[in-house]
């Protein structure tokens, strides 16, 4: 789950909320996301920009590994309608920072011990909007 307490900074807004399904499949060796927003709204400048994966364990601010959306920089909508704000499939090329060059399964090994999170930021909170550690089920 996602919520607004757990994005390390001044601003609390615990009326913004989601959860990210993460479904890794070893047949193609690809990560496929959906991500689900809530208390964002078009209206009051809450618009969705960037969606991340970073590295991380709670209270520790970390590098980003995967984007799942960059509006700033062109790629992909951060917004696809009420509710859901992003879906796709992605793969080892799409890893960077640290992880770049790196396997799914090195990404998959930090999730599994906890030391990632996603990360959203909105137009009205460039320095982020609300962060959630992701665990596996």
């Amino acid at each position: 789950d996602l919520d607004s307490y757990k994005e390390y900074r001044d601003y609390d807004n615990s009326d913004v909320h989601g959860i990210v399904y993460l479904t890794y499949n070893p047949n193609f060796n690809d990560l496929s996301y959906e991500v689900y927003l809530e208390g964002l709204s078009y209206l009051d400048g809450d618009d969705v920009e960037i969606i991340q994966i970073h590295l991380g364990i709670p209270g520790e601010n970390g590098p980003t590994v995967l984007s799942l959306c960059n509006e700033k920089k062109g790629k992909g909508h951060c917004r696809e309608g009420p509710g859901l704000s992003v879906e796709g499939i992605l793969t080892e090329k799409d890893l960077k920072g640290p992880l770049k060059g790196s396997s799914l399964d090195e990404l998959l090994e930090l999730i599994e011990y906890g030391e990632t999170y996603v990360y959203v930021q909105s137009r009205d909170h460039p320095e982020g909007e609300i962060r959630g550690q992701i665990h596996p089920d």
